[in-house]
């Protein structure tokens, strides 16, 4: 492994990992635990850029537990590799954070990044912003002009790990439910009656209280926890709140658009079991929820298509607890069992 970076795919029951291994990891999840014998230990989801594995650190010192905080990008100095049960994992037993400024050049594509540039999610953004009326399109430009909240927007994560958790994946899932929103729309609306731009304004910024309900690791723009405020309150309000504002600063005396917006962000996980304090309630509302489920469970499912696949099959999927096939040329158990039910 001397001066080969070390990637999941590589990995081998028994390697031991040192300096020169370049073993380089984004800590996407980072949990302190008690094992059996009541001794703490860090518990890591490690990602290479192409595909996670488990990581330990069994024996904590205050450097390393800095180190491995999630949403850093690692490199693991001193450790081994071995298997748990049928499961490879990491047992790290050195690690230090990689300076921002040669995560490029030490570890290029560890951070996992949105389907499109920005400069494609922009134009996907600008189409959008064509559909609107003037009133809502004039809502939208007053929220963009707000540069902190702009560059959050288009920069962080759509979730800590769900789904679209990338950079930029917040903007990605937000364009993406506001086309689905629209094609649904526009089919719909003829027979139903839709407020189409009502549809396609919620959809854009249905998330927004994301922004302030992640903690995001400067050095990486990627989720580090989930905020004092994130915990307390959750996106959903914030984001209801804060659009609330948005609207009253543009336009006082519009009620009716203040009102039905924010019953659309507030609904817009669909049930109260998902988190959501009231459920749809209006067509655009139920439009909206509906699309935004779509395409989150479609994202949490496609990068299981990416990770560590056994054979046609995803490893369980945890926002929809079940695995998914996919049909890979040349997998083993597909030939065997159609020649057995062909014969």
């Amino acid at each position: 492994m001397k001066n080969k970076r070390l990637m999941v795919a590589d990995i081998e029951d028994g390697d031991i990992i040192i300096p020169d291994s370049k073993c380089f990891f984004l800590v996407k999840k980072s949990s302190v635990k008690v094992g059996k014998t009541g001794k703490k230990y860090i518990d890591l989801e490690l990602f290479d850029g192409t595909s996670s594995v488990p990581g330990k650190v069994w024996d904590i010192t205050e450097e390393t537990n800095e180190a491995v905080q999630a949403g850093n990008v690692i490199q693991v100095l001193t450790g081994k590799a071995g298997k748990y049960l049928t499961n490879m994992q990491i047992t790290v037993n050195d690690a230090v954070i990689v300076p921002p400024e040669k995560i490029d050049s030490e570890c290029a594509g560890i951070l996992p990044e949105s389907f499109y540039t920005f400069e494609e999610l922009k134009k996907q953004w600008d189409e959008l912003m064509e559909v609107l009326v003037p009133k809502h399109r004039e809502l939208v430009n007053k929220f963009m002009e707000n540069e902190k909240i702009w560059q959050l927007f288009t920069t962080i994560p759509g979730g800590r790990s769900m789904h679209h958790a990338c950079r930029r994946g917040l903007w990605e899932h937000s364009i993406s439910v506001a086309q689905s929103a629209l094609a649904v729309s526009e089919v719909f609306d003829e027979k139903y009656g839709l407020d189409i731009s009502l549809v396609v304004l919620a959809s854009m910024l249905h998330d927004v209280g994301k922004i302030f309900e992640f903690q995001i690791n400067p050095a990486t723009s990627m989720v580090d926890r989930y905020s004092d405020r994130g915990k307390l309150l959750g996106h959903i309000y914030m984001g209801a709140t804060w659009l609330e504002k948005l609207v009253s600063t543009c336009f006082p005396e519009d009620s009716d658009l203040k009102m039905d917006l924010i019953h659309i962000i507030l609904s817009h996980h669909g049930q109260y079991e998902f988190g959501s304090p009231k459920r749809p309630k209006t067509l655009e509302a139920l439009v909206v929820s509906t699309c935004d489920n779509l395409d989150a469970s479609c994202d949490a499912v496609r990068s299981c298509f990416d990770d560590n696949m056994e054979g046609n099959w995803t490893k369980s999927v945890y926002m929809m607890d079940r695995a998914f096939f996919r049909r890979q040329e040349g997998a083993e158990d597909q030939k065997s069992a159609e020649e057995t039910f062909n014969n």
